[in-house]
């Protein structure tokens, strides 16, 4: 009796333990943003590549910016970002640029441009990233997985338990 009690439990504790990813990772403390700057080409696949709007008048598409319309903070940000390449971020808000935006999913004029730049295009992205606090990576890499494992084994003792209690009772009943 005491070994199907102890089947039970575990079965229970490793089931509980096997489900965290329902409960954990467990918020803790405010997500921490960064606000990051990318610049790549427009090519076909493109979000913006469809862009072909009836000139302006300045010799640039609507919904197109000219470099040197951007002002000199915003064309800092941008050769900055065509230099690296995969772009750059910051994490003090003051750090952004005023003149651009920092939205969580950017849409063409708020955090998406279009930038003539030297015969090309290029898309300007800025966006704000909300990372999860290093506790909760923490929670993700490590307790989770360990958990879940933990529970794995819990199941895998109740299985054999049960085993065990049954080829000991059949042995008890082949001796009387």
């Amino acid at each position: 009796m005491r070994a199907r009690l102890a089947a039970a439990g575990l079965v229970a504790v490793g089931v509980l333990l096997m489900a965290n990813p329902l409960y954990l990772p467990v918020p803790i403390g405010d997500p921490d943003p960064a606000y990051t700057h990318t610049v790549r080409p427009v090519e076909s696949g493109s979000p913006v590549a469809g862009i072909e709007t009836p000139d302006v008048g300045n010799g640039t598409a609507a919904g197109v910016v000219d470099y040197d319309d951007l002002d000199p903070a915003a064309r800092a940000a941008f050769d900055r970002a065509l230099d690296a390449e995969t772009g750059f971020g910051v994490e003090d808000p003051d750090d952004r640029v005023d003149s651009l935006s920092y939205p969580t999913d950017p849409t063409l004029g708020d955090g998406l441009l279009v930038v003539e730049y030297e015969g090309a295009r290029y898309e300007f992205w800025t966006r704000t990233v909300e990372r999860e606090p290093g506790a909760v990576v923490a929670q993700r890499i490590a307790v989770q997985p360990v958990a879940f494992l933990a529970g794995f084994v819990a199941v895998l003792a109740a299985a054999a338990l049960g085993v065990r209690g049954r080829s000991e009772g059949t042995g008890e009943r082949r001796r009387r």
